[in-house]
């Protein structure tokens, strides 16, 4: 069981004031493609290697979709990863990702974005 989140990472709270909690795998993808390399202190090697690998002048695309193929397969629950897609915004170096991954119980297709606001 975890707690749940909407979307914007937010609690999900019930009409009762209470924080929901479920089993949400593709809330699981999604923390694991959001975390960044470095950041949580037990485990600097865990994470998403995006200021090495996408957020960079000329990133290699087709490595880091290989790289965020291997994070959602590392999801317990998933299966199968049958596609992934990452879009590269070069001006602001946001990305968005679009998966589809299988677990033995559904099908899963989201959308993950990243900002990473640059100020001069």
């Amino acid at each position: 069981m975890d707690i749940l989140l909407d979307p914007s990472g937010d609690l999900c709270i019930s009409e009762n004031g209470d924080i929901k909690l479920g089993d949400s795998v593709a809330q699981k993808i999604r923390i694991r493609l959001l975390w960044f390399e470095g950041e949580w202190r037990w485990d600097v090697e865990e994470g998403m290697p995006w200021f090495d690998g996408l957020l960079v002048k000329n990133p290699d695309t087709d490595h880091f979709e290989s790289v965020v193929r291997e994070r959602i397969f590392e999801v317990e629950e998933v299966t199968e990863v049958k596609e992934v897609s990452v879009t590269y915004d070069r001006k602001t170096r946001d990305a968005v990702i679009r998966y589809t991954a299988l677990t033995d119980f559904e099908t899963i297709r989201e959308e993950v974005k990243i900002r990473c606001l640059i100020t001069e």
